[in-house]
């Protein structure tokens, strides 16, 4: 920013592209004041190229910053990889202060009419607040503030944010002009390009506008007798949904019933035989039991049929390397067992799985889809306090009693924490009291019977996407030979509107714990560990939790750090030595982006969290 006695912040070494400014290149604040750290954090220096070109912006949301689509270059910016490399600063107004982020840009989104577009970052910033978007519009005399990185009346690379308050002279439909007080003058300048404009809001701020050009008296180099310090801004109050739309992720599509995607046993999706050690098998998804393409990922079951050794599985998308590290179903020697995932789906619409047991069956099915944003079907996801459900040991949302081979038995599952509408409900799943292997399907009344679990002997658990009739009702049904009491914890569930709650964010799956890592000690029974997931707090994780060699049998409770324990259980693992087992979970997210689990045992456990997906705030 620059006054006209000196100019104001301007990005470093920036080359403004004719065309771009009307009246001069966008740029830094001239005559405004070096801004202070608290509640600008949100504002950003986007760097393009090998500093080829600097310019401002804001942080919009965890994984997005907002800034001029001329920014990153001259001529038409498609949507996808950014045209050059991308790099932005969040989270500190003094850029040779440490603190704050530095990411890469991995995508752009340029809106279709405006001088706007979306930066995605590598990762979501966890711990900067976004600026809201403001969706009234300015009004003629009204006091704002601009700000950003561009070069001052003295200095070419100030290294700080600037800001100044400016006044609207005039609004019309896509673009308002700003300009100083005669006794405060003030502008933008270079660097300054795709910078907030801020409307004070009690002690925040809310974004109203992007610096898309200005006059630029009394920036630095700038010619003497130029005099015209009015600045042009591109309005942002009526993208907002724009916006949103685009930042929110993918919504959710349960499929009335899982569709089978991958079945070695007969052939299904790949060629037919037991698979070798050690061997991946690629499958497709998309155009597939009513996935579509274009999808960004999809809800598995993931069922593993063991010979005498044992193993695990991993499913990733299809042409990218596999994470050594990751496993999704561990099942023992002669064992049929399922866990759920979140798994990204690439351009070609497949999937691969890596087996790691010699003469291992695999079955997938997929239970729903999650759209590509902007999207106008499926619905967002909400979190909810873990609530049981059904417990048909108690006769709790239900009949008491067994439910026996073969039979099955509805439940209504909407009118408490679940609101009714939902279309689906994702829930902790136990199967206990089993004698024999056996799997549960799950449709809403009247439809086909699908597996949505495979469980065995004794108590199996993991979670499980159900889908919800307008009545609020879901069948259940038993198919084993032996009876089963069944358990059912509500962790969230999924609105019938593609506006509400929460769209995912895929990332790729990742390790964050395993306590046997450099000879590490196993959770003692009843302790506690705090995983850190680099996520704002109160966003929701989709996590797989495996425990392995435990001494003793019990379960996992998981909760935000800093929040409140809750009663349910997550992952219920057997006696000693009878293998490992996994299950994906919702978790809210809590202070400092950690979440706390607890060993409910009375016996030691190792601990593996992986997260493969999130749901922002």
């Amino acid at each position: 920013m620059a006054r006209r006695a000196g100019a104001g912040a301007a990005a470093a070494g920036l080359l403004v592209m004719a065309g771009w400014l009307s009246a001069g290149p966008a740029a830094g604040v001239s005559g405004g004041t070096p801004a202070t750290q608290q509640g600008l954090e949100f504002a950003a220096q986007i760097m393009v190229g090998d500093n080829q070109r600097g310019c401002s912006g804001a942080l919009v949301d965890p994984e997005f910053v907002i800034t001029a689509t001329s920014c990153l270059g001259a001529g038409t910016v498609p949507a996808g990889p950014p045209p050059a490399p991308v790099t932005v600063t969040v989270g500190r107004t003094d850029l040779a202060s440490t603190g704050g982020h530095r990411l890469a840009v991995t995508r752009v989104v340029p809106h279709p009419s405006r001088d706007v577009v979306l930066l995605k970052l590598a990762s979501p910033v966890p711990d900067v607040t976004p600026v809201a978007i403001d969706t009234t519009a300015p009004v003629a005399g009204e006091t704002l503030r601009v700000a950003g990185f561009g070069r001052t009346a003295t200095e070419w690379v100030p290294d700080r944010l600037h800001t100044a308050p400016l006044t609207v002279e005039s609004v019309d439909a896509a673009t308002l002009r700003l300009t100083a007080a005669a006794d405060a003058p003030a502008t933008v300048c270079m660097g300054d390009g795709g910078g907030p404009t801020l409307r004070p809001s009690g002690t925040s701020f809310r974004l109203v506008g992007l610096h898309l050009s200005s006059g630029q008296a009394g920036c630095l180099e700038t010619p003497a007798e130029v005099t015209d310090n009015s600045t042009v801004e591109t309005r942002l109050d009526d993208v907002a949904d724009w916006v949103q739309q685009n930042v929110r992720g993918g919504n959710f599509v349960r499929l009335p019933a899982s569709a089978g995607v991958l079945d070695t046993r007969s052939g299904i999706g790949a060629p037919a035989g037991a698979r070798a050690g050690g061997s991946t098998t690629s499958f497709p998804v998309a155009g597939v039991g009513g996935v579509p393409a274009g999808v960004s990922a999809v809800l598995v079951d993931i069922t593993a049929i063991t010979g005498a050794t044992g193993g695990y599985l991993t499913v990733f998308p299809e042409g990218t390397t596999r994470d050594p590290m990751l496993s999704m179903v561990n099942p023992a020697p002669n064992q049929i067992i399922s866990n759920t995932a979140v798994v990204e789906v690439p351009a070609s619409g497949k999937l691969s799985v890596f087996n790691s047991g010699n003469g291992e069956h695999i079955v997938i099915d997929v239970e729903g889809y999650y759209t590509t944003a902007p999207s106008t079907v499926g619905g967002g996801f909400v979190p909810v306090p873990y609530t049981r459900l059904v417990d048909t040991r108690s006769g709790l949302g239900g009949t008491a009693g067994v439910l026996n081979s073969g039979a099955s038995r509805a439940f209504t599952l909407t009118g408490g924490v679940v609101p009714v509408g939902s279309s689906a409900l994702m829930i902790d799943l136990i199967v206990t009291g089993a004698t024999a292997q056996g799997w549960v399907g799950t449709v809403p009344a009247g439809g086909a019977n699908r597996s949505v679990m495979d469980y065995v002997a004794g108590t199996t658990s993991h979670a499980v996407a159900v889908k919800l009739g307008s009545d609020g009702r879901a069948t259940f049904t038993n198919n084993s030979g032996s009876p089963v009491h069944l358990v059912m914890t509500a962790t969230g569930y999924w609105t019938s509107s593609a506006t509400t709650g929460a769209g995912l964010r895929v990332r790729p799956a990742k390790r964050l714990l395993d306590t046997r890592d450099s000879g590490g000690a196993p959770l003692a029974a009843n302790a506690t560990v705090d995983v850190p997931l680099g996520l704002p707090q109160g966003s929701t994780a989709l996590m797989n939790l495996t425990g392995i060699n435990n001494t003793g049998g019990g379960f996992l409770r998981a909760w935000p750090a800093g929040g409140a324990e809750p009663e349910a259980s997550l992952l219920n693992f057997p006696a000693a030595n009878t293998g490992a087992r996994s299950t994906m979970a919702a978790i809210r997210v809590g202070a400092d982006g950690k979440v706390t689990i607890r060993n409910a045992s009375n016996g030691t456990v190792h601990l593996i969290a992986e997260i493969q997906g999130w749901h922002a705030p």
